[in-house]
């Protein structure tokens, strides 16, 4: 799998919000069922094209042969623009499934799902840093 390619802290990160929207979401859903299933679908609505996007970055070695063999800049440029471009076109069509066929759905906490995931994906790597850090101060 290429994700063991990528960083620890993207890595842990990754593996933390999709841990911590699902223990949120399986929380809620215990006092109110809609409200955690839309959670729950709003946490995937981010990580999915995330993890998706890492996963096909960090793949791009084994498709020329040689994981030693180095990218060009141009090139590694053109992948990151065209991953975000993807990541934001599978997201919006999340977002169309999700609200066109899912009945009954809070929207109100699939979006702040939403953009939770967004804060954590911003907010993790420093902490998950000043975890590890093995700087002296």
């Amino acid at each position: 799998m290429a994700l063991n390619k990528a960083p620890l802290w993207l890595q842990k990160t990754l593996t933390y919000q999709a841990l911590l929207i699902a223990l949120i979401g399986v929380g809620l859903s215990i006092t109110d069922w809609i409200m955690g299933m839309s959670v729950i679908l709003g946490g995937a609505i981010y990580s999915l094209p995330a993890y998706w996007a890492v996963k096909r970055e960090f793949s791009r070695g084994n498709k020329r042969g040689s994981s030693l063999q180095k990218a060009d800049v141009g090139d590694t440029l053109a992948q990151m623009y065209g991953n975000e471009v993807l990541k934001i076109t599978f997201t919006v069509i999340l977002f169309c499934l999700v609200f066109g066929f899912v009945k009954p759905l809070n929207p109100l906490a699939l979006l702040i799902a939403f953009i939770g995931s967004h804060l954590l994906a911003a907010v993790l790597p420093v902490v998950i840093d000043k975890q590890t850090s093995t700087k002296k101060k």
